[in-house]
């Protein structure tokens, strides 16, 4: 039975060393031309390599200008849009982190712009995803459905030299897919939801890549490809379902509760869900639950409340808080009654 896609995935995929530098060539061995670019980045990334990309698409006789992105909020969208509808780019480039991105793919895809990812950092599947997070006037997430990225460009040289927190925080993302992918499998076993079962294979394929690498290391350049790559396809499987489901359930929910009763806050959303699947996933009884507790061990992921910062009774609040979030969306936290007693014995027994 063929699979109807819910929305476009990317076109192409690059991931290897130095494809910053090598950008024009990359844009030509798939047969792309364009005469004028908007290039979207903050203060910080342009620094690491705003130059070089300009120089390499002037070299090719391309009109690039440059705007800075400083907020992934609504206001941050409008003003991208205004500049596309003055300008009339043929093609949006976002280089950055995940605000950059989830701002110019937003408003690339409301303006029907061509749109291509360059992430400056591994810290979540934003990076093609048809998803992006942008700030409401309560400063609350959102989550917007929009096109997934013409194509996603990863440069290894320049990703890795990111904060080693922002590395650990998009393997906190991938591995959560563990946990998203059990509860959209007894979601659909409930007869809560019809989800395709491809789109759940896509999207628990990344993390079992990273569970499988022998002697995992933030530092080896060829973990960084894994991790690359898993983010990649945990983007398609949004791309296959046309949300974020295969990708995001319990712990998200749990995130998401965190963000709403203890903000702001200094962690990143991937150590968040990271950490949060870990009492999901021992909730689930997940078959892979010791596995990866022993992988966070091995590359010193934060697994604690007190990486957090909550104290126990402030998530046993968060827990109870999080099955309000997104009730449409049915997992373990809807399935089981939990009570105060029993997320103490969960929290003990893992090691939270």
């Amino acid at each position: 039975m063929a699979i109807q896609l819910k929305t476009d995935l990317p076109s192409f995929f690059e991931i290897g060393e130095y494809n910053t530098v090598h950008l024009l060539k990359l844009l030509h061995m798939h047969h792309l031309e364009f005469k004028q670019v908007l290039l979207l980045g903050d203060h910080k990334t342009f620094l690491i390599g705003g130059g070089p990309i300009s120089k390499n698409l002037e070299d090719g006789h391309i009109k690039v200008s440059r705007h800075v992105v400083t907020n992934s909020d609504e206001p941050n969208v409008r003003h991208v849009e205004d500049i596309i509808e003055q300008e009339k780019p043929d093609l949006v480039l976002g280089f950055g982190g995940g605000k950059v991105l989830d701002v110019a793919k937003l408003a690339a895809g409301k303006k029907n712009t061509t749109f291509i990812s360059i992430p400056t950092t591994l810290s979540n599947d934003g990076i093609s995803s048809p998803v992006a997070v942008i700030k409401d006037k309560k400063n609350i997430p959102v989550s917007h459905i929009t096109k997934a990225p013409y194509g996603i460009i990863v440069d290894i040289s320049i990703v890795k030299k990111a904060p080693e927190k922002h590395i650990k925080a998009g393997i906190g993302d991938m591995i959560s897919n563990l946990s998203a992918v059990f509860d959209a499998r007894l979601a659909h076993k409930e007869g809560r939801e019809t989800i395709t079962s491809m789109a759940l294979s896509v999207s628990e394929a990344g993390p079992l890549s990273l569970l499988d690498f022998k002697k995992p290391s933030i530092h080896n350049n060829d973990f960084l490809l894994c991790l690359a790559q898993g983010l990649t396809k945990s983007g398609i499987a949004m791309c296959i379902t046309g949300s974020s489901r295969p990708a995001s359930g319990s712990e998200h929910k749990i995130s998401h509760a965190i963000d709403h009763l203890h903000s702001p806050r200094d962690t990143l959303h991937g150590e968040q869900t990271g950490i949060a699947a870990i009492f999901t996933m021992a909730l689930q009884e997940n078959s892979y639950l010791d596995k990866v507790i022993e992988f966070y061990k091995e590359i010193t992921f934060p697994h604690t409340l007190e990486h957090l910062s909550l104290t126990i009774e402030q998530f046993i609040q968060v827990v109870h808080a999080a099955g309000n979030i997104r009730p449409e969306r049915y997992t373990i936290l809807e399935h089981m009654e939990i009570t105060d007693k029993e997320i103490r014995e969960i929290i003990k027994k893992t090691g939270l």
